[in-house]
């Protein structure tokens, strides 16, 4: 992509960050503007997220249902977490949320996705993983619920707006159009990822 207007990077004068709890930080960041004026902007700091869209060897996909304080409903979603802090690995905190979720183990993990998570008002990133998976799924934390769905079903979810998340309807497109998960579900007998499969 090739413009001939150029944006000029304005300068950071401060960052500042207020703890709000163990989870979240208000961030203020000062910049001066290209007029010399100084402008305050606020985000949300927080730990990255971590999506996983799990296949399991069986040719289903792996839900999680659970209940979302702040929102005060019962949402469905792929397993996901948040990494614990900067040396915490996004493969391994995907792997470790797999397990902590569902109980199931990682037969491979392939990478789609790594972004902001928003760039206006959160200051986090978001990776994004499709993962094979085998065993017998079982509810491992009490306040979550892990569910095997057919590919139909999970296209169906996604096309009524059933699934919670933006980011994991994101992975839906990603893993699709990825060589290496297509090759997967194609050892599985699928003619292309089963989501996506009429």
């Amino acid at each position: 992509m090739s413009s001939d207007i150029s944006i000029r990077k304005p300068d950071v004068i401060r960052r500042e960050i207020t703890p709000i709890s163990p989870w979240v930080g208000l961030e203020a960041v000062t910049i001066r503007d290209t007029d010399g004026a100084e402008q305050i902007f606020h985000a949300i700091k927080q730990a990255d997220y971590v999506q996983v869209l799990c296949l399991h060897v069986s040719g289903k996909l792996v839900l999680v249902r659970q209940f979302r304080p702040l929102l005060e409903v019962i949402t469905l979603e792929i397993p996901a977490g948040l990494r614990d802090g900067a040396d915490d690995d996004p493969a391994h905190c995907a792997r470790r949320e797999i397990a902590e979720e569902t109980g199931l183990e990682v037969v491979e993990l392939v990478p789609l996705l790594d972004a902001f998570a928003d760039v206006g008002r959160l200051t986090n990133r978001c990776y994004g993983f499709f993962a094979l998976v085998r065993g017998e799924i079982g509810q491992i934390e009490p306040e979550v619920e892990p569910l095997l769905v057919a590919g139909a079903e999970l296209r169906r979810l996604a096309g009524a707006g059933q699934l919670s998340v933006p980011t994991q309807i994101g992975l839906l497109y990603l893993a699709g159009i990825n060589a290496r998960v297509r090759a997967i579900c194609a050892g599985l007998g699928f003619r292309q990822p089963p989501w996506l499969d009429e």
